[in-house]
This record gives C-alpha cells, sequence and structure tokens, in this order.
C-alpha cells in the first residue's frame, strides 16, 4: 500500500513518489500488533497504514475476498455469520465497506473504459420490506460481454390486482412513504446519464432495450442523446418482452444477469423468507454481487480453454483487473476524491441516502465514511 496524506485537500494527498513529504511519528498497538505513525509535512496531519486500510476502525481483520466468493455463492447474511463465527451486524458492516470501495471503482470505470460494444438496459423488478413496496433495479449491460456498467434503484407501488385487505393495507401505510412520481422514467434518465459516461469515447452506440414507453421517453428528455440522434451516431432498438429469452435475442446479457442475480441473490429468490428489510443494505450486497460478476467470475464457465473475466471481455487487462481487486479488498477510498459525481445515485448509495419504506430514521453511515 503506497502512503498518501488522507486529507483530500493536502497537496500530499497525491505525493510524488520521490519526495520525502512525512514525518515517522510514534506507534501504537492495534489487534496484537505495534502500527507506525506518519506526520504530513503540509499540512500537519497523523496518520497509519491502518488510517488508508479497508479495516479502519475495526477490531479484527475478516478475509474480503472470501466474502465477496461466499456472497457470489448465495450464502445470506445469517450464513455468513456463521461461516466467519462473528454476528451479522459485523457482516454487514464489512460489506458495507466493501461497496464504499467498489462504488468509486464503477464510477471510475464509467468515465475510462475503452467502450468496444453496444449496450442492454432493463429492469429487475424485486421487493424491500414488503411486498407492498416494490422496486425496479435498472441495470446497463455490455451486449458481448456481460459485464455490468451501471445500476440504480427507483421504489414503485404494489401494481396488479389487490385484495380488499391489501388495497387497505396500502392506503394507510402508503401515506407514510414518500413515492416519487414517474420512478420508473426518473430511474431510467440517471442510467441514461451514466450510459452517457460509459460511452463518451465510442463513435457509435446502440442501446438495446424492451418497448417500455418510459424508457423511450427517459431517452426524449437527455440532451446528449438528442445529439448523438442528430449526428447519426446513437440508434435506439426495441425488442418485443414475449421473444424466446435465448442467445439470440439481443436482450440476452440483461436477461441473463437478471437470472444470475436470482439465482445468487437469497434477497431475489422467488418465494423466499430472506427478502431484504433496509434497501441501503441490499443495494450494498449488490455491489459486492457484480464487482465478483465483473472482475472475477469467469465469463463462460465449462468452456475448456476459457479462463477470461467479464471485464476481459469489455476491454481490460488482467493486470489491471488484479490491481482492482487488490485495491477493493485493502484499501480505503475517500468520498471527497470527487470520483463518484455529486448528487447521483452512486453518491446517494455511498453516504447512504436511500430510504427504506416504513423506516423513519435515516440509516446510520460512521464518520470515517465521509471524513
Amino acid at each position: 500500500m503506497d502512503l498518501f496524506c488522507p486529507d483530500s485537500a493536502c497537496p500530499n494527498h497525491h505525493p510524488s513518489p520521490f519526495a520525502h513529504w512525512f514525518d515517522y511519528h510514534g506507534s501504537y498497538p492495534s489487534c496484537g500488533q505495534m502500527v507506525q505513525r506518519y506526520r504530513c509535512r503540509s499540512c500537519g496531519r497523523t496518520f497509519s497504514k491502518r488510517t488508508l486500510s479497508i479495516d479502519y476502525w475495526t477490531h479484527g481483520h475478516i478475509d474480503y475476498r472470501q466474502i465477496m466468493e461466499f456472497c457470489a455463492l448465495g450464502l445470506s447474511l445469517r450464513g455468513l455469520s456463521r461461516r466467519f463465527h462473528t454476528s451479522v451486524k459485523t457482516i454487514q458492516n464489512r460489506i458495507g465497506r466493501l461497496a464504499r470501495v467498489i462504488i468509486p471503482v464503477l464510477s471510475v470505470a464509467q468515465n475510462t473504459i475503452d467502450l468496444d460494444e453496444d449496450l442492454v438496459a432493463d429492469g429487475l423488478e424485486n421487493f424491500c420490506v414488503s411486498q407492498d413496496f416494490p422496486n425496479n433495479i435498472h441495470l446497463l449491460v455490455g451486449k458481448n460481454s456481460q459485464f455490468t456498467y451501471g445500476f440504480n434503484y427507483a421504489l414503485m407501488r404494489r401494481k396488479g390486482t389487490k385484495t380488499q385487505k391489501q388495497k387497505d393495507r396500502c392506503e394507510r401505510l402508503y401515506p407514510r412513504v414518500d413515492f416519487t412520481s414517474h420512478t420508473i422514467k426518473k430511474g431510467f434518465k440517471e442510467l441514461v446519464m451514466q450510459m452517457n459516461r460509459v460511452s463518451a469515447g465510442r463513435e457509435n452506440l446502440a442501446l438495446f432495450t424492451d418497448e417500455r414507453v418510459q424508457y423511450r421517453l427517459a431517452l426524449a428528455e437527455n440532451s446528449d442523446i438528442a445529439q448523438r440522434r442528430k449526428d447519426g451516431s446513437f440508434v435506439h432498438v426495441t425488442i418485443n418482452s414475449k421473444e424466446p429469452r435465448t442467445v439470440m435475442n439481443d436482450l440476452f446479457s440483461v436477461n441473463y444477469m437478471d437470472r444470475e442475480i436470482r439465482k445468487d441473490m437469497p434477497e431475489y429468490h422467488r418465494e423466499t423468507m430472506c427478502f431484504g428489510r433496509n434497501v441501503g443494505n441490499g443495494l450494498e450486497r449488490l455491489c459486492v454481487y457484480l464487482f465478483h460478476h465483473n472482475f472475477i467470475k469467469r465469463y463462460r464457465i465449462g468452456v475448456a480453454g476459457e479462463e477470461r473475466t467479464h471485464a476481459e471481455v469489455a476491454g481490460l487487462t488482467p493486470e489491471r483487473i488484479e490491481r482492482l481487486i487488490g485495491e477493493v479488498t485493502t484499501e480505503r477510498r475517500f468520498i471527497r476524491d470527487g470520483e463518484v459525481v455529486d448528487g447521483g445515485f452512486l453518491d446517494h448509495l455511498w453516504r447512504r441516502q436511500i430510504p427504506t419504506p416504513l423506516k423513519e430514521k435515516p440509516d446510520y453511515l460512521q464518520k470515517f465514511a465521509v471524513a
């Protein structure tokens, strides 16, 4: 781990590798060993390697790579707590730490990846707290690589035919929840902004979706898309959602991701008791799952000689992938670095500002997360 000043406003937050910009500043005991402290010569801030570690403010280490592996295998929080011989609260804390490193990685990838494929988008419907509060997880997936470039969340009202008891319950509970009008369109507009960042360097782009009218309206209201349509460098292709969901379907990549999430994540199983109780916690687990899918899981399992990951198929080098995995499982990221777009979905997720239905108090966020 390279040393740097944890103060994002300090010039030594990104120091020259040849400059001696710190002084040794004593040591302290932690977890049975002595930890060296340092003092920045520019701003006077004191810190240690623990300050820059994903384990900052913890009293014990859990293997973060194993947490990702077992999350991808479908273990619930209770199952993970039994596996690591610790509490559910501790497991959720470590997943949250992982998510706050993965979120900037996803944000940086959106701005720096050299997109070499068309994109597919659709929504995965689930619920949190109760079936009276369904939600829609929009996914933006590479058509060839199945690399997930972006996602977001939209809360909806319960749809379909309801019994009188369900109608009465919704009428009683809904005044306590802040529903956004046109939530699907607004959620997809956020996904379109993520798509614009991903595809900024690509001359021609095709976006494949189903025929949902909210997608067409969201695209029509985006000025960048309007300009690209005028230039002839963007096309929106709609596919009937009733078409067979085979590999020949242009929506295969996003249908594949829907299936994988339903299969691997307990809270997305049909008719299960493992439904989510907190929206922020569930989205953090989804972050961890998507990182594992993108950077660790093989592109094709059971195909002889196929060792590439989805990220390699999307164009990332194996060296960069290994470096990212090492950073995610060991290092701490800082919100003030500007890697996450202010006010966007990923920023709200980092700050745990996405409300859970019927939960009156805001989600707890450790002070160090926004330091």
